[in-house]
């Protein structure tokens, strides 16, 4: 049995997602799940429905048709702090309020715990020097998040998504700011958290190379179809030859 099989987080059953009724986006009704400990890179053409895809696996956008559960729950019952303790969404085109530092940011991952009073613990302000660290992040903790370049910045967003430490992280192209050898430790250590701890992740990327050797499987939205297969085996499948149309 390989680990996608086990543990699921979040499951998909016949979805379809798109904007209103026009469905311009997906037309054939798709399974899937997400396992513990597993890393899926999403994958396709531009404008094919990855993002929102995304925003459909946060909650933030209604399924056209089927549905979405989190552990078990269907994702329309949960609160939105709940759901925001289990699931995120990280996007890398995000605006910041221009004066706020990078650890007010990556603090701001702890809000889901802290409560209507804002009370932040010892224990939230180690998870956050934990998180800038990780991301590299912390020699800059001081400077404003708008003054940093692209690639500081998405560093940054990731950081906060990891100080909140949730069970499932979804990511929007992180490496498309990153040069060659931040995008290889990126990878590298996304899938070192989502072992060490039990995370689903899913990776919108257009990084084949990325996608074959650091994730467990590959799901592409291709022709209005979602496939996914394990990553040793999509080229085999298929599931890459849209890579190669022109």
């Amino acid at each position: 049995m390989d680990v996608e099989s086990q543990n699921a987080l979040l499951e998909c059953r016949n979805l379809l997602v798109g904007y209103g009724r026009a469905l311009e986006s997906m037309k054939n009704p798709f399974d899937f799940r997400l396992s513990a400990g597993t890393v899926v890179a999403l994958m396709g053409e531009n404008g094919c429905g990855k993002s929102s895809l995304l925003k459909t696996l946060a909650g933030l956008l209604p399924p056209v048709s089927g549905e979405v559960s989190l552990e078990g729950r269907m994702l329309s019952e949960w609160s939105p702090r709940h759901r925001s303790q289990k699931i995120s969404l990280v996007r890398m085109s995000n605006v910041v309020p221009p004066r706020m530092s990078v650890r007010e940011f990556v603090r701001l991952g702890r809000s889901p715990y802290s409560g209507i009073f804002d009370s932040r613990t010892a224990e939230d302000n180690r998870i956050v020097e934990e998180s800038m660290v990780l991301l590299d992040v912390a020699v800059f903790a001081e400077r404003p998040v708008a003054e940093l370049s692209d690639g500081e910045r998405s560093r940054v967003f990731l950081a906060e998504a990891v100080a909140q430490r949730v069970n499932v992280l979804l990511l929007d192209e992180p490496n498309a700011f990153l040069d060659i050898p931040r995008s290889h430790a990126l990878f590298r250590l996304l899938k070192k958290i989502a072992v060490e701890r039990q995370m689903g992740i899913v990776i919108s990327t257009h990084s084949v190379e990325y996608a074959e050797r650091y994730c467990d499987r590959i799901m592409v939205v291709d022709g209005g179809t979602v496939k996914n297969a394990l990553a040793s085996e999509a080229r085999k499948c298929g599931l890459l030859d849209w890579t190669e149309a022109f």
